[in-house]
């Protein structure tokens, strides 16, 4: 069984995968149509995902199928306004906004729930907000029409994680299952609107489908799976919050593939951004117990 903090750690390996796949998937876009290229790359993670757990989803059940078919149509749009928003704005404003995110999913689930998060995850918000609207204000000349479908993408997937978490709470429904299941109608509903208001292609160039394969196995397959089982044994705040580490490591990867620079107000966002997530994890009265037992042993 996953502790909270390991299921935690597991999410920031998701989510540098993720920031990476901004990277990917503008590349991607530049053959394909925004339906065409999700179908296909949905579609193989799918089938990557439930082949090496056939066992399990031999298992699946009709509430796991019910839930995964609402969860697939919450990650088509996530996806959706996400890419669109892509191809009109840079990586970088992108990333920053989905990275929205961190903020949208405490505010949905006090809204929702009718009850304050604990101090720690308000404050984590609150640096956490601070650090994204550094981020993005520095880096930015307006909101354009790309900028809103971004934020209309990271209000989605904030909508997404509350929901996940409700339904990863039903004994009836199987996490893993539903994670896999998931990836399987959100390549459904891509491919219906491929077909509706797109020309939809097989690629034949081997470095599109080496970009379809790595967001496939990584982004898709794992970064998807995994964060629906972790939530299992994490909050929906932990995870938004995690999710604030996005536009780190996002524009870390457009650095180093085109070149897009960090102004010092966004690097001081940054550091925002990850010393709010490091404070959501940091357990004051663990460290404080272990700085006595430290004392004990050293006679102090």
């Amino acid at each position: 069984m996953l502790t909270q903090r390991r299921a935690d750690f597991i999410m920031v390996i998701v989510v540098l995968f993720w920031g990476l796949s901004y990277v990917l998937t503008r590349y991607g876009l530049d053959d394909l149509g925004v339906f065409n290229f999700m179908a296909i790359r949905m579609g193989v993670g799918f089938l990557i995902a439930a082949v090496l757990c056939f066992k399990s989803i031999m298992k699946m059940n009709k509430e796991t199928l019910a839930a995964g078919a609402v969860l697939g149509a919450l990650l088509f749009l996530t996806v959706t306004a996400t890419n669109f928003g892509l191809l009109r704005t840079s990586i970088s404003n992108t990333v920053f906004l989905v990275s929205m995110t961190a903020v949208f999913v405490p505010l949905f689930s006090t809204i929702i729930y009718r009850k304050l998060p604990e101090r720690k995850i308000i404050v984590g918000t609150i640096g956490a907000a601070i650090g994204i609207l550094l981020l993005t204000l520095t880096g930015m000349a307006g909101l354009g029409f790309g900028d809103a479908l971004c934020l209309a993408g990271a209000a989605v997937y904030a909508v997404h994680i509350i929901t996940a978490k409700k339904f990863v709470e039903n004994k009836k429904i199987n996490a893993l299952n539903l994670g896999i299941i998931q990836l399987g109608f959100t390549a459904l509903y891509a491919g219906a609107g491929s077909f509706l208001f797109e020309a939809p292609i097989i690629p034949e160039a081997q470095n599109i489908w080496f970009v379809i394969f790595f967001l496939a196995i990584f982004s898709i397959a794992f970064g998807c799976v995994a964060q629906i089982v972790v939530q299992k044994y994490t909050s929906a705040s932990h995870v938004g919050l995690i999710f604030a580490l996005e536009p780190i490591f996002g524009s870390f990867f457009a650095f180093m593939v085109y070149g897009e620079i960090l102004l010092p107000l966004q690097i001081l966002g940054a550091a925002f951004v990850f010393l709010s997530v490091v404070w959501i994890e940091l357990d004051v009265k663990e460290l404080k117990n272990w700085k006595i037992k430290r004392k004990k042993r050293s006679g102090v």
